[in-house]
């Protein structure tokens, strides 16, 4: 049945490609960049199903790939959780900031939204090459790429994959491929094993005892989910930057907000346990080029409108098909975990039903997350006013119930000390959407400058 049905997808692009050659003549092929083999066999995939119409350099890229194109160099690392995944986590190496500060880099992992990896933050136009450093001081790279924003400057940047991502389907003991174990998990997995495994890592591998923690979205989800259930952690963390937090879904816009019950919604789905969307390479290669032709490239931006809150003038109309080229996947249960969450408003622990809910938790309903144990100290929150999945009045419900916690160990520069955030930042565009901060073509006038801001005015409180 697999075979037949990736069969069926490829089959599905070829015919869409000749089908292009009558709907657009606007397709140029881009030259060939001397660029390294992906390391990636899903992207890699891809590669080969998207050659014919390719038209921007970043499309399919594997993180490697694009962290040589601007460039860098890059390790790769390999993190077990304390249940067996491993993930991979993606370590820029600038030698122009290695020479100048050495293991004094400060360390930064950045985590991506569900449906994305570590490309998110790397593919936001073909800009943000590596640039010398003069007497001592970074250059001013002003990419829309937040990656290579932190990789030109005093930062040693990681950027993480968590599980079933293409980059993260590995495992101690199960097999992606045959093991449906494998895919139970959800973004409360990724904030009790993921979260913890990550940032350990990094502290083991370089000379700082905290990390600054940059999430958005799905990133925000986990690291709300590891501090309720375990403050302590946050000790952990220079900043815990939050960009479109999270931890409310019952103000959802959009398409995401007439979704039925997620019994309903997922029921085509019930007796699949795999990658959600499976097929990636043929699934990504096929919307690339259905969102690349001339004739559906208007649909395609009217569907991402009203998924995650309409800013067409953020959308880089020229780049659109390097965001649909480098989806990833997650599990089924990830997605149910968040349409439970509509449901619920507050985020809480997975739903199994009434009788396993009862053996699992001794309650009928899922408990809530207890999100009034966040530290704030360390807290920053960064929210947009037209974002459709992190709505602002479920951001304020977020900031009420963070108001009622208590003031934990401090270390670092003066906290408020009316009990609010440390940082309460709100993007000054009135259209500011969901994704804007990874994709919206002035990502770093509106949200890059000011984490910058945020980093560099907390460290030269501290040195």
């Amino acid at each position: 049945m697999g075979s037949n049905m990736s069969q069926f997808f490829q089959l599905s692009i070829i015919l869409s490609f000749l089908l292009s050659l009558t709907l657009s003549s606007s397709y140029s092929s881009v030259p060939p960049q001397n660029l390294p083999p992906p390391e990636n066999s899903i992207f890699a995939q891809e590669q080969l199903y998207i050659a014919p119409f390719k038209k921007s350099h970043d499309e399919a890229l594997t993180c490697g790939q694009l962290i040589v194109s601007r460039g860098f160099k890059y390790e790769r690392h390999f993190v077990t959780t304390e249940d067996g995944y491993i993930l991979t986590l993606y370590r820029i190496i600038n030698p122009n900031a290695q020479a100048a500060r050495g293991s004094k880099l400060i360390p930064v992992l950045l985590v991506h939204g569900i449906f994305t990896s570590c490309s998110s933050w790397m593919i936001n136009g073909f800009d943000g090459f590596i640039e010398p450093w003069v007497d001592g001081k970074p250059p001013n790279v002003r990419s829309n790429s937040l990656a290579f924003v932190l990789g030109n400057g005093e930062f040693d940047v990681w950027i993480a994959n968590n599980r079933g991502t293409s980059y993260s389907r590995n495992h101690t003991r199960l097999d992606p491929d045959t093991d449906s174990e494998f895919w139970d998990f959800s973004f409360a997995e990724m904030g009790e094993y993921d979260t913890p495994a990550m940032v350990d890592y990094i502290i083991d591998k370089t000379d700082h005892d905290k990390i600054v923690w940059i999430g958005y979205s799905r990133g925000t989800q986990q690291m709300f989910v590891q501090l309720a259930e375990n403050p302590a952690f946050a000790e952990k963390l220079y900043l815990n930057i939050n960009i479109s937090p999270i931890a409310f879904y019952g103000d959802a816009k959009g398409l995401g907000s007439v979704i039925p019950n997620e019994r309903l919604a997922t029921r085509a789905l019930e007796n699949y346990e795999g990658p959600l969307p499976p097929f990636l390479p043929e699934f990504d290669a096929g919307l690339t080029y259905f969102c690349s032709a001339e004739i559906s490239q208007p649909i395609c931006i009217e569907v991402y409108s009203y998924l995650f809150g309409p800013n067409r003038r953020m959308i880089n109309k020229e780049i659109f098909q390097v965001i649909t080229s480098q989806i990833d996947s997650t599990s089924n249960k990830d997605t149910t975990h968040d349409l439970q969450s509509m449901r619920y408003d507050q985020i809480r622990k997975f739903d199994y039903g009434k009788k396993m809910n009862q053996e699992k938790y001794g309650s009928d309903e899922p408990p809530k997350y207890q999100f009034e144990r966040i530290p704030k100290y360390n807290l920053v929150l960064i929210s947009g006013l037209n974002d459709y999945l992190a709505d602002s009045k479920d951001v304020q419900k977020l900031r009420n119930i963070l108001s009622k916690g208590n003031s934990t160990k401090f270390d670092g520069p003066c906290p408020n000390s009316n009990n609010r955030p440390y940082i309460d930042h709100v993007i000054t565009d009135p259209y500011w959407s969901h994704t804007d901060i990874i994709f919206g073509n002035r990502a770093y006038e509106y949200a890059h400058s000011v984490i910058l801001d945020i980093m560099r005015d907390y460290f030269s409180q501290t040195e």
